[in-house]
């Protein structure tokens, strides 16, 4: 069954991922890049090839959303828990639902201020401000992924949001990027709490999350964002597009960034959901 690290984009996800794999998967206790493809992006050419010819979904990109239950279930074939990385809200597309309960255990889901959203993704995406500014606040907005452009259905960061904290026939957890950013042994425990309930109530193995605090702390050490940093510039990473994709990792850098006008846009249209989470 599938274990999902969701997020907005440019939200935290794969620093998430990089804790989760290096805990779940690294004897040594050493993050490397290659971990990180033990939780893989959903959204690939192989989940989706032996279903439709990947030609007609370049053609039709939103033909996808009649192929999210299909994916899910043959990965599931598999019958373990296996995490999957995704920005896609958890919501419907007409009526198919990007998942349920029969292909879901769970999900851990990073939430991020939506004004570093923007800086981070303005960055990354080599756009402008105002462009960012736009695709975050744009409940339609889709993603392509891979030389076949497979559609990611994220919304907007508000409909990203919302649909995960929803009431779902699954439980999850919700992090806060600023809050893993300022104590992240406290939100790292909290992650590996909550996978050990779902492992036991699924009636998987979970005598692999144990109470030993040397790893915990040596993971959170080796995942470090200056370390990620250092090994992207010594060995490249293949996620990143047109910029190095570990940056900066800082909480209030838009304060810098973003102009008067951008970020009252921004505060305007999420003012519920920010005053919900601290962030105004």
């Amino acid at each position: 069954m599938i274990l999902w690290i969701a997020s907005y984009p440019k939200s935290g996800n794969t620093w998430i991922r990089a804790l989760v794999s290096t805990y779940m998967y690294s004897d040594e206790r050493k993050f490397n890049f290659d971990l990180l493809d033990r939780i893989p992006k959903f959204v690939q050419d192989k989940y989706f090839s032996p279903f439709i010819k990947l030609e007609e979904l370049k053609k039709k990109p939103l033909k996808i959303v009649e192929y999210w239950n299909a994916a899910q279930s043959r990965i599931n074939l598999a019958n373990r828990a296996m995490f999957f990385k995704t920005h896609n809200a958890c919501a419907a597309y007409g009526d198919k639902w990007f998942t349920d309960e029969t292909n879901t255990i769970g999900y851990i889901y990073v939430v991020r201020d939506p004004r570093a959203v923007v800086c981070s993704l303005a960055y990354h995406s080599s756009i402008s401000l105002e462009k960012a500014t736009a695709e975050v606040l744009n409940e339609k907005f889709i993603g392509y992924n891979g030389p076949y452009k497979l559609a990611e259905l994220p919304g907007s960061w508000k409909i990203n949001y919302l649909s995960w904290k929803k009431k779902k026939n699954f439980e999850g957890i919700i992090i806060k990027y600023e809050d893993l950013i300022d104590n992240t042994e406290r939100e790292f425990k909290k992650i590996l709490f909550y996978l050990k309930k779902i492992f036991k109530t699924s009636g998987y193995d979970e005598s692999c999350f144990s109470n030993d605090e040397n790893k915990i702390l040596e993971i959170i050490n080796s995942c470090q964002f200056s370390n990620l940093r250092k090994m992207e510039e010594a060995y490249g990473f293949k996620e990143a597009t047109y910029n190095k994709f570990f940056r900066i990792g800082q909480k209030d850098n838009w304060k810098k960034k973003l102009s008067t006008d951008l970020r009252r846009k921004i505060e305007v249209n999420f003012k519920k959901e920010m005053l919900e989470l601290g962030y105004l």
